[in-house]
């Protein structure tokens, strides 16, 4: 990766990390690392291409249950109301914890589709491991983050961050992102200490993508 890249993607996962006081040195890592990708993997069970509205595969009971409230309280907002194109596929999902317009917690559901490095203009794609060089991205971010573990047999790849409740997963041709509902500042949520790894791997079987 050029160094310019490593640069961009440095600054932007400082100022990212730094947020959630999540950020860890470089020194002593091992970027070149590859061990983590899935050589198991035996591609996808949806193709990028198969998923016009990423809110259509959400099916609230299921949400639901992983956060003992009823299928009702569970809302998602996609299609037409955030950014839908040819590369970015999104949803938010909320949960509702006693039927009131406040007290809720929120993520979101993202697809993001792998650039073609003659697509690629500056390498800003494969910066933020977007691209199909994808590889030393990942081992970087993972790196930066003190919360950051590898999951393994899961997709390609999978990189969960507890700092942030996300998870994400490199599938054939895209990267599937999951940010479990949640409210960081809601000292009685917090208090629940939810397990959100269990939680963005259950999403992300629910939906369909992974087994």
């Amino acid at each position: 990766m050029k160094t310019l890249k490593i640069t961009i993607l440095v600054m932007g996962l400082s100022m990212l990390s730094s947020c959630f006081g999540d950020k860890k040195s470089l020194i002593g890592s091992d970027l070149g690392d590859t061990s983590f990708i899935n050589k198991n993997f035996k591609g996808n069970l949806i193709d990028f291409k198969n998923v016009q509205d990423v809110c259509a595969l959400i099916k609230e009971d299921k949400v639901a249950s992983l956060y003992n409230v009823k299928s009702e309280n569970i809302a998602t907002v996609g299609k037409g109301k955030f950014v839908q194109n040819e590369q970015v596929k999104t949803c938010l999902v909320r949960v509702s914890l006693d039927g009131t317009d406040w007290n809720f917690l929120t993520g979101m559901v993202t697809l993001f589709k792998e650039v073609k490095a003659s697509d690629d203009e500056g390498g800003i794609s494969e910066a933020v491991g977007q691209g199909e060089n994808w590889e030393e991205a990942w081992s970087l971010k993972k790196s930066m983050s003190k919360s950051a573990k590898w999951i393994p047999n899961v997709g390609k790849a999978a990189l969960f961050t507890s700092a942030k409740r996300k998870l994400e997963i490199k599938l054939e041709g895209y990267t599937l992102e999951i940010v479990a509902p949640g409210a960081p500042f809601n000292k009685e949520e917090k208090a629940k200490n939810r397990d959100f790894e269990k939680i963005t791997l259950q999403m992300a079987r629910d939906l369909g993508f992974v087994k």
